[in-house]
């Protein structure tokens, strides 16, 4: 008898809306923060560029939740490979918005990246807390059915011969 994993929505106790909640308060905290100094450092320009850096780096995380969410399935190997596929896409891609706006006469670069840089750094954090917490499997959790006979005498363990 074989089993067949077929693709499903995410499984329900997947962990993204709380990893969101969680994320997203003391990302965006940590951010207004970063406005304030910036502001008080580099003034008004400094101030409205890490605005716009905070709101660019909220919108780009909140989305990568919102793909994996969308996108994941009940199994965990392929969740842990989406996850770092989701994260190393937005780092690039935020990444490129910073040196490509970063040069911008109109715009702080230095202010901007900093409140990018703030707001990446405590959604990570505050993420990885939540994920952790959740309890989440890494791993399949398939168990043959209880025989009675010990693993290691079952007929299809793997023997060694010398």
């Amino acid at each position: 008898m074989s089993f067949r994993q077929q693709p499903t929505a995410p499984a329900q106790g997947a962990p993204f809306a709380a990893m969101l909640r969680t994320a997203l308060a003391p990302s965006t905290a940590c951010g207004l923060a970063a406005v304030v100094v910036l502001w008080l450092l580099r003034g008004p320009a400094g101030g409205l560029a890490a605005i716009g850096g905070v709101a660019t780096a909220v919108v780009f995380f909140a989305a990568g939740l919102l793909v994996m969410r969308r996108l994941a399935g009940d199994n965990p190997l392929a969740l842990v490979a989406l996850a770092l596929a989701v994260f190393l896409g937005q780092v690039i891609f935020l990444g490129i918005v910073i040196l490509v706006l970063g040069r911008a006469a109109w715009l702080d670069g230095v202010a901007f990246g900093v409140a990018i840089l703030v707001v990446a750094l405590a959604w990570q954090v505050f993420q990885v807390v939540t994920f952790r917490g959740s309890r989440q499997p890494v791993y399949a959790q398939h168990r043959p059915a209880d025989s009675g006979a010990d693993d290691a005498a079952a007929p299809d363990a793997p023997t060694r011969r010398g």
